[in-house]
């Protein structure tokens, strides 16, 4: 079923259409597949929201009269269902180990956002701690409106139990602005009928064999072995860095060698060749069918798609019972040097410069990052936990394609942390399309993004 059981399903359908958009939304690319749309109320108005969470979030134990109380004030987006959580489980289980300590929680309306967050920092009215996209943090860094951690009682350690790829969405020159609270990453994803009709009992394990059986399946008819959903930052980056590609160095200061190197540049033939050969589906330059009509069939239309990659939400929002028989979760197949790699979506928490109670604050910080929390989250709200000794318990053992990700998440890498992230990924996407496109060569326009690249870095 998932996460949790039949009578909380819907949380989970909720909160995993939510991570979707924020995973899809955030690449700053502008050319995402069209998706569909969760059935939570995000608009919700602060101050409705706050009114809720003053009645919702009442502690279960009075502080004692002589102890000072403070209030921490947190922001979040989180979808209706993942809020119900929040205020009834979550909340309360804080203020009843930190009697204290009141959370005055916040839901925040989705649209324009980061420039409402940016707006009060710059007023002096922020929040004290906020859930906040991971693509933000770095540019929320820069402006000045985040604390960096390191200061903080035991930062080194949630940095440490967490997933190195959502860790890196925190830095900003070399130093880290908040820590991971929640991720999503993508896997492979296949149509069993087409597989075995490609040729195979189970998902290739390597990059060759996966070529291998899409041309097998290209000789059958109208099918297609591999689906790349776009040119775009969030779709492309799994093949081509497990192709050997790579956007910068490790450090991300410098693109210039590294995402015009040798190994990129073969990174990005290779997948054009395979564009060239006809083994990739439509979606690479936004044809039809989409992604999951291609790999489910749509409209009394037989399947065509042998895979494509996707989030974890796919299986809720499909359904569970259509999905588990007629799919298969798998890692990206490895590439030349035996790895698989994919891309890092999901959301950080962050303190901000201007805090009243930052020291409070960070004690909550310290709770939601806890495996009891990360797993009661995971449990509830079909969130993946950042928390590694979380993600990997037993608890979520059940969830039958979660292991995948898991899996994936070892080897996933933050889209490039910078203060100009969206325009750094505009600029990469724009030059796999001119490819694509045929408007450029591999090389050329790989030369032309590393240096737009490197002076978006320099910033």
């Amino acid at each position: 079923m998932g996460f949790v059981n039949r009578a909380t399903k819907g949380i989970t359908l909720a909160a995993l259409a939510a991570a979707m958009l924020t995973a899809c939304g955030s690449n700053g690319n502008g050319n995402n597949e069209a998706s569909p749309s969760p059935a939570d109320s995000a608009s919700v108005s602060p101050s409705a929201s706050a009114e809720a969470t003053a009645s919702a979030s009442a502690s279960p134990s009075e502080a004692p009269s002589d102890q000072p109380q403070v209030t921490v004030e947190f922001w979040h987006a989180y979808g209706e269902g993942e809020e119900k959580v929040l205020l009834e489980q979550v909340v309360p289980k804080f203020e009843e180990a930190n009697p204290s300590i009141k959370i005055h929680a916040t839901r925040m309306p989705t649209e324009n956002l980061d420039q409402q967050v940016l707006t009060a920092a710059a007023g002096g009215t922020p929040p004290d701690v906020m859930r906040m996209d991971n693509t933000w943090v770095s540019n929320m860094a820069k402006q000045g409106a985040l604390q960096e951690i390191s200061g903080y009682p035991d930062a080194q350690d949630i940095l440490d139990n967490s997933f190195k790829g959502t860790v890196d969405t925190n830095l900003y020159q070399g130093k880290y602005y908040g820590v991971p609270l929640d991720t999503n990453t993508r896997v492979a994803i296949y149509n069993k009928e087409l597989l075995t009709k490609a040729g195979a009992s189970e998902p290739p394990k390597t990059i060759d064999e996966l070529v291998a059986l899409a041309r097998n399946l290209k000789t059958q008819g109208k099918y297609s072995g591999i689906t790349i959903g776009g040119t775009n930052v969030w779709d492309f980056s799994a093949w081509f860095w497990t192709l050997g590609g790579k956007y910068t160095d490790d450090a991300y200061t410098k693109a210039t060698g590294y995402l015009n190197g040798d190994a990129s540049v073969k990174a990005l033939d290779t997948i054009y060749g395979w564009y060239k050969e006809g083994l990739l589906a439509p979606p690479i330059l936004g044809g039809q069918p989409g992604t999951w009509e291609g790999l489910r069939g749509d409209k009394g239309k037989a399947a065509s798609y042998m895979m494509i990659t996707d989030g974890p939400w796919f299986y809720s929002l499909i359904g569970d019972a259509d999905t588990k028989d007629k799919m298969i979760p798998a890692l990206i197949p490895a590439g030349p040097d035996g790895m698989s790699h994919s891309v890092i979506g999901g959301e950080d928490l962050v303190i901000f410069n201007g805090a009243k109670q930052p020291e409070a604050a960070w004690k909550f910080v310290q709770f939601m990052t806890s495996t009891e929390i990360q797993l009661l989250l995971a449990k509830q709200t079909g969130q993946i936990p950042t928390n590694k000794e979380a993600a990997q318990s037993p608890e979520l053992e059940d969830v039958w394609y979660l292991k995948s990700y898991i899996d994936q998440l070892e080897n996933a890498y933050a889209r490039t942390p910078s203060a100009n992230a969206n325009k750094i990924n505009d600029a990469i996407g724009t030059a796999f399309e001119s490819v694509f496109r045929g408007k450029a060569g591999a090389k050329e326009a790989l030369d032309k993004a590393a240096a737009q690249v490197d002076k978006l870095l320099g910033e």
